[in-house]
């Protein structure tokens, strides 16, 4: 009934369906389909394999997504006019719009395949854009903040622009601290607070499908605010000290946990008085000695409680569920990149260097030579379960070239943004419908064999997208800053991988690495970094396809996307009821298990959700032991980041501290 009102709203009924030629030239006269440069007869080609009747085997959710949130429409007219077919079409044609002329159409009808028959997973600015005259195509922007007033501005005038461009934001706004002295000590800093009210302003200025945009900020544990910082978003913070319409991700290292466990004071310093030692911070190595250096100087600082610190950021991650987090060190330590890494993005899988720009200016420099950059990540995921293992080196191929396309025809709002994101062309190749996939193959998320099948997945993943990002350094040349990757000097994922991993599942790796690493020595590569989990949480519907890597939250949900809500069967639901492992029965252990194993085949990050259930009538209490056993565990096992802490009570959590945990020596 539904695909029948859509044809009906589109083209006057299922029995006017267009050609692709007519629908090409209906569009391209109204200025919402693009020029993209196809003969008639391409047009004639295309009509060959478009496919209307997979429309009517889809299921509601599936058509209900794609016509109500990607979809273009006449908003006076209130109608829809693409069917879920033509939305796939127009992306397959604009992806391979500037493709040789005597391949094209056969790439075109590889794509089309690919997303009609949910192979490969666009993120929503692909969906939405492709094919059109908006070219915003970026799915996250992330940037970075210097400690001067025209360097502050460029960062909100960067999270306004890039909001109007699709993107979600992250960044790091590295300051000074509250009362710290300005202008040679004649006046004293307002804090982080004003500026991190600017970016929320700036994200919140502008519509990303009918809803204003979001933004990640990120700071660390050496900050003397880190104790407001982290209660910005809490229901009990009083209104001046609450700034409640943008999340924040908490980066600590190794040390504060270390410190916590043994029940030790930490350093609390400002950027101010030690910008050595912030930067420490994000080396990936080394910090605990300039850490001790510094605190063997005179150099101004306080103390505070390293366990209380600890808690009070597990406390608050648990109580919003919207505390994230980032390990300072490990997003430094097990990456592709030489550069510095500050934070991640809105959604904690993005992981690339950033730095400041000294003004708004400068951004729109037409120099090559112009310090400061802005991280930009392109999106794709591959459908888990629906790609054979003899079709992954295509399939991974056509995801990173998509990726790759979409980085040369976007439109960038700075020239600068355009020179940098050319050079390195970061992408961001995840995995989605894992649970599904888990579910047909009688897996869970728990079992020794389902780990060692989930470090075969994530593998074979990496593997081919390696090996398509050479085929695409022979066929267009490696990535201009190729030289600023450890993959210059022979660098794989395999060297710098948490060892920890190898106590979780004694599986094997599959593939030749190092005829691999001869291969890229040779040939070099086209993109600096390749892997990102995100949470796919809307795309996937359109899909039909499970969230990412995470288990089901439940058999049947309802996602609500702005005033959009759509009711989401768990695929195959008949069928597999009984395979489904719900996120609320996957151990808190297990799941820093999943992430970890990924982790060792990821260059960037994984959007880590936890899951955490409550006996419905009983209080919800939590000791304080729990928290930091999980925290100190997602540490050992090499995890850059996490995201959302779900739980499945509505009632009001309570964490307990235990007797005789405060007081000495820590027995975790």
């Amino acid at each position: 009934l539904l695909i029948g009102d859509v044809y009906k709203q589109a083209f006057g009924g299922h029995e006017h369906i267009p050609t692709v030629g007519e629908m090409y030239n209906k569009m391209l006269s109204k200025d919402l389909w693009e020029d993209m440069g196809y003969t008639e007869f391409d047009l004639f080609i295309a009509q060959s394999f478009i496919d209307h009747s997979k429309d009517l085997n889809s299921i509601h959710s599936v058509v209900h997504q794609i016509t109500s949130k990607y979809a273009l429409k006449d908003v006076e007219k209130r109608i829809v006019l693409e069917s879920p077919q033509f939305v796939w079409m127009r992306m397959a044609l604009g992806i391979c719009s500037d493709e040789p002329t005597l391949t094209r159409m056969e790439e075109v009808k590889a794509y089309y395949k690919d997303f009609s028959d949910g192979r490969i997973n666009a993120p929503t600015p692909n969906i939405v854009n492709l094919g059109t005259p908006k070219r915003n195509y970026a799915s996250c922007a992330v940037f970075k903040s210097g400690d001067t007033a025209k360097s502050l501005a460029t960062g909100d005038h960067i999270a306004y622009s890039m909001t109007c461009a699709s993107a979600g934001i992250g960044g790091y706004i590295q300051t000074r601290s509250k009362l710290d002295g300005v202008r040679n000590n004649t006046i004293k800093h307002a804090g982080k607070l004003p500026y991190y009210r600017a970016v929320e302003a700036a994200v919140h200025a502008n519509l990303q499908g009918g809803r204003g945009g979001a933004a990640t900020i990120h700071f660390n544990c050496l900050d003397p605010e880190v104790f407001t910082l982290l209660r910005l978003r809490h229901p009990t913070t009083v209104a001046e000290n609450k700034i409640g319409g943008i999340d924040y991700s908490f980066g600590y290292t190794p040390l504060l946990a270390k410190k916590a466990a043994s029940n030790e004071k930490w350093m609390l310093v400002s950027y101010k008085s030690a910008p050595a030692l912030h930067e420490a911070l994000y080396s990936g190595k080394g910090f605990e000695d300039a850490y001790n250096d510094y605190e063997a100087s005179s150099g101004k600082r306080e103390y505070v409680s390293a366990r209380k610190l600890a808690l009070e950021f597990l406390r608050v991650q648990e109580e919003t569920g919207r505390m994230y987090e980032h390990n300072t060190e490990e997003m430094n330590r097990h990456t592709p990149f030489k550069q510095a890494i500050y934070s991640s993005n809105l959604c904690q899988e993005v992981m690339l260097p950033t730095s400041e720009y000294k003004s708004v200016e400068v951004l729109y420099s037409e120099s090559n030579t112009v310090k400061g950059e802005i991280a930009l990540c392109n999106l794709a995921a591959i459908v888990s379960g629906r790609v054979k293992d003899s079709e992954y080196e295509d399939v991974a191929y056509r995801a990173l070239k998509m990726v790759d396309n979409v980085i040369s025809k976007m439109d960038y709002p700075f020239p600068n943004l355009k020179h940098t994101a050319q050079a390195r062309r970061s992408a961001g190749v995840g995995i989605t419908n894992l649970a599904h996939d888990l579910a047909n193959r009688g897996f869970d998320y728990t079992s020794p064999m389902s780990k060692a099948y989930i470090h075969r997945v994530a593998e074979r993943h990496s593997y081919w997208l390696h090996k398509a990002s050479v085929r695409l350094a022979k066929e267009r040349g490696k990535c201009d800053w190729y030289h600023k990757t450890k993959y210059s000097e022979g660098w794989l994922l395999i060297d710098t991988y948490c060892k920890e991993v190898d106590n979780i599942t004694s599986q094997k790796n599959m593939f030749d690495w190092e005829e691999l690493r001869k291969e890229i020595k040779e040939h070099g590569m086209r993109n600096s970094v390749l892997e990102a989990y995100m949470p796919v949480e809307s795309s996937s519907i359109a899909g039909n396809t499970t969230n990412g890597i995470y288990p089901i939250r439940d058999y049947v949900v309802i996602k609500t996307s702005g005033n959009n809500k759509t009711v989401f069967i768990a695929p195959d639901l008949e069928m597999l009821k009984d395979s489904y492992q719900l996120a609320w029965n996957v151990p808190t252990k297990d799941m820093t298990d999943l992430y970890a194993i990924v982790q060792k085949w990821c260059g960037q990050g994984i959007s880590a959700d936890s899951y955490r259930k409550f006996e419905e009538n009983a209080p919800r209490k939590i000791s304080a032991k729990e928290l930091l056993t999980d925290w100190f565990y997602r540490i050992k096992c090499g995890m850059k980041s996490k995201y959302y802490t779900n739980s499945a009570s509505g009632h009001t959590l309570s964490v307990v501290e235990e007797k005789g945990c405060g007081s000495g020596g820590c027995t975790l």
